[in-house]
């Protein structure tokens, strides 16, 4: 008997006990099937491990997608023309090279997004216009050494083990308000600082353990360049939209991609193959790697039994206080603000908007303004048609009346995203030290991969494709040595 009928055989008797087929499920059909690796996760990371595992000769391998679709947390939205705007994640930077190389390795180029002008910026109720926020000598000595401080003890943390730092506990149970209050920042600075984290983090200062902002800070080369727009880590944009970069990798591994098929039921068994139960079937693999953010995973019923800190992380984690963020693009005629001198970019502590950008297409055929803004923070824009009202209201404050001529608009809530808890979300207090390590420790035969357990590049693509190909390299030795 061959192990594959062995494998199903033994698979059928559990499954009957425990009353886990699928209705309708035949054994004559092709319901079971045995490959190497399951990957969980069609977004960034899931592909970057897949993709790998197959260019190092591990060709048996599924990645099994909830959404009928490829991209997780990137995704383009239609734009008139043809043209596309994103969704969700779409800036890359220096430094970010694993994101690049696999962009032109899928043939999606890059261009640079627009930052030529002066931008915009509102913070305690002083507007100035400028490459920079208009403020006193005093402000900004103080921002920077701050900033310099903070940089300094990002610089002495373990590399994507900020856990293991000797004052890793300390710093993890205080928050960056608290150190920001604590060192005298002004009011001025620390609004700055919610400014940045919100942008970047999805979160406020308030909330933010400092060693998660520090280890945030490291992973992504530097404040600066999370800060920065024109070369930092917002500098180029890819043609076609990022999701474009997942689109084609889906392509070169054809088949091995199954979409609209999320994974219920994940049991490591001992005695045999890993079982991995979807919507459509079974799944009998060598090896499971879960790409997905550590709160989604809540969905998957790991009859296998997780670590106890893998638990703890996954629980804490989607018990998270969340920013319900909404990606809203106005779309113009032209993008007219050009014109007038200024860049598209926003910045301010103004509740509504906070942060908006121009997002117009390579060619400026129509122009795009895109804010992001949460709901929960302006109750008037709780409602869809009153964010169309009012999100131009609002835009006409900084570039005048022609703000108000919008053609059509287009959006992304996360927070209402069936498959995924938010699209990014700050760790606070006492979570990274308490289940830090579960965030990459493999649970038997069971990897994880997102861009949450990067060591570089944390919370950004760059971040995911790393986690995959990290990933991919475990499965890739566990299943040498276990032929060995």
């Amino acid at each position: 008997m061959n192990n594959n009928r062995r494998d199903f055989l033994r698979l059928g008797a559990g499954a009957l006990v425990a009353g886990m087929l699928p209705s309708g499920f035949s054994w004559a059909s092709s319901n079971v099937q045995r490959v190497q690796t399951v990957v969980v996760g069609g977004g960034l990371a899931g592909l970057s491990t897949a993709r790998k595992l197959v260019r190092q000769g591990i060709d048996s391998v599924v990645v099994l997608e909830a959404r009928e679709r490829v991209g997780g947390r990137t995704l383009n939205l239609p734009l008139p023309g043809g043209h596309v705007v994103e969704g969700g994640g779409e800036w890359i930077g220096p430094g970010q090279d694993r994101i690049a190389a696999l962009a032109a390795e899928v043939g999606v180029d890059t261009f640079d997004a627009y930052y030529d002008g002066a931008g915009i910026y509102e913070i305690q109720g002083l507007v100035s216009k400028g490459l920079l926020p208009e403020i006193s000598a005093q402000q900004g000595y103080e921002f920077t050494r701050l900033a310099w401080r903070l940089q300094s003890m990002a610089d002495e943390l373990p590399l994507g083990n900020p856990w293991l730092a000797p004052n890793a506990n300390s710093l993890d149970h205080i928050t960056l308000a608290v150190w920001l209050q604590k060192e005298g920042a002004s009011k001025w600075t620390i609004e700055a600082f919610r400014i940045i984290t919100r942008a970047v983090m999805s979160g406020y200062p308030e909330r933010i353990s400092l060693l998660w902002f520090l280890h945030y800070v490291q992973s992504s080369g530097g404040l600066l360049g999370m800060a920065l727009n024109d070369n930092g880590l917002q500098d180029l944009r890819f043609v076609g939209g990022s999701q474009m970069v997942s689109i084609n990798a889906a392509k070169e591994l054809g088949n091995r991609v199954r979409l609209g098929e999320p994974v219920e039921f994940i049991n490591d068994v001992a005695s045999g193959p890993i079982e991995v139960r979807t919507s459509k079937g079974m799944y009998l693999a060598d090896r499971v790697v879960v790409a997905m953010a550590p709160a989604d995973t809540l969905r998957i019923n790991f009859k296998s039994g997780l670590s106890a800190q893998r638990k703890e992380l996954v629980s804490r984690w989607a018990g998270l206080t969340r920013m319900p963020l909404i990606k809203h693009s106005v779309i113009y005629k032209k993008p007219f603000w050009r014109k007038a001198g200024f860049n598209g970019n926003v910045v301010t502590d103004r509740a509504p908007l906070q942060l908006v950008f121009d997002n117009s297409p390579q060619d400026a055929s129509l122009g795009v303004l895109t804010a992001f803004l949460s709901a929960s923070e302006v109750p008037a824009m709780a409602s869809k048609p009153d964010r169309i009202r009012l999100v131009p209201q609002e835009l006409s404050r900084y570039f005048g009346p022609q703000a108000l001529n919008s053609i059509a608009y287009i959006e992304k809530d996360w927070s209402t995203d069936l498959w995924s808890i938010g699209c990014i979300t700050p760790l606070t207090k006492g979570l990274l030290t308490a289940a830090g390590p579960a965030l990459r420790e493999p649970v038997g035969r069971i990897h994880w991969a997102g861009t949450e357990s990067a060591e570089i590049s944390c919370g950004y693509m760059d971040g995911a494709v790393r986690s995959g190909e990290r990933a991919a390299a475990e499965v890739a030795a566990a299943l040498k040595s276990q032929n060995s």
